[in-house]
């Protein structure tokens, strides 16, 4: 018994390492923003993965704790299990319909749902296929083990069905674990190719080696402003504006613009906004010393996007 408590033990960590990989997925930006668009899908994907969460600690619970001597919560944790086995199936078939990934139960887990049916689901009058039938557990029978089912009908007679908890609950495991193995390998497979599918299109080549030369030129065009100075430096800008417009396009292109990351580009188009105002006239009267100060935010956050960048394609370059 105890070699068989310990496989039930190791079965759950697996499912629970399954459900860490699919939320992994889904907490990616690239998938997350896909997925936030669709509100119903997101919350049916949380809400299933809860649950599975949920009910692989209820049936841990129930394998290392003692049972208990009242009759009473004998019942209760019957139920329980049974209650849990159920939903832990629903949620396992709703978070493979909410990806769209096909998921057909086995047969197996499809007693386990009339065994919970016929006990502690629908016991005083259960119809299957077109005959009522009249279910209670034999109360001197419940052990933490299992229990016999009395099962009455019309048609037959009585019948005594013995229920084998600890094989019931290692089978659906075995089963809950293959379906969840299934689904976070096509998962991973769908990364894997949205990821090779502009692997050899660099983020960071958007900006390219001669960044700097046109930072200077700006910078020029605010420390010596001449004519020739500032029209040179305006130009440089607009070029640092249309590659950040690549840039966000890119992240965009690739599901990779997150919020926070289009309020950072934001705030930074901005300060170009102000500073492509001061060399072409600069109308709102904009100090020398305010124009530095913008070109320092826009020089050093630079860095920050090259280093989302750099990130991004080290991740994509995986693939």
């Amino acid at each position: 018994m105890t070699e068989r408590l310990n496989s039930i033990i190791s079965a759950l960590h697996r499912i629970t390492s399954l459900e860490d990989e699919v939320r992994n997925f889904i907490n990616t930006g690239r998938h997350q923003v896909e997925l936030l668009a669709a509100k119903n899908t997101w919350n049916q994907i949380c809400s299933s993965l809860d649950v599975i969460g949920d009910t692989s600690l209820s049936i841990q619970d129930y394998i290392v704790s003692r049972f208990p001597d009242s009759v009473g919560l004998k019942y209760i944790y019957t139920y329980g299990i049974l209650q849990s086995l159920f939903l832990q199936q629903d949620a396992v078939r709703h978070l493979s319909e909410a990806f769209d990934i096909p998921h057909t139960p086995s047969e197996r887990l499809g007693k386990i749902r009339e065994i919970r049916n016929s006990a502690v689901g629908h016991p005083t009058k259960q119809s299957i296929k077109k005959q009522t039938h009249y279910n209670h557990i034999s109360r001197i029978t419940l052990a933490k083990s299992g229990f016999t089912l009395m099962r009455a009908s019309a048609e037959d007679d009585a019948k005594f069905i013995d229920v084998d908890l600890v094989s019931i609950v290692t089978e659906q495991l075995t089963d809950i674990e293959t379906a969840l193995t299934s689904l976070s390998t096509k998962l991973k497979e769908a990364d894997r190719m949205h990821r090779e599918q502009f692997g050899g299109n660099l983020l960071s080549d958007i900006f390219h080696a001669s960044t700097g030369y046109l930072f200077g030129k700006v910078s020029q065009g605010i420390h010596s402003p001449s004519n020739e100075n500032c029209s040179f430096g305006l130009s440089m800008l607009c070029s640092i504006e249309d590659m950040y417009t690549k840039f966000e396009s890119a992240l965009s292109e690739r599901r990779e613009l997150t919020d926070y990351t289009r309020y950072d580009l934001s705030e930074y188009k901005h300060a170009i906004s102000v500073l492509k105002a001061y060399l072409s006239g600069n109308p709102k009267e904009l100090t020398e010393s305010d124009a530095r100060v913008y070109h320092f935010y826009l020089r050093e956050q630079h860095k920050h996007f090259v280093g989302i960048a750099e990130e991004i394609d080290s991740e994509y370059r995986e693939a």
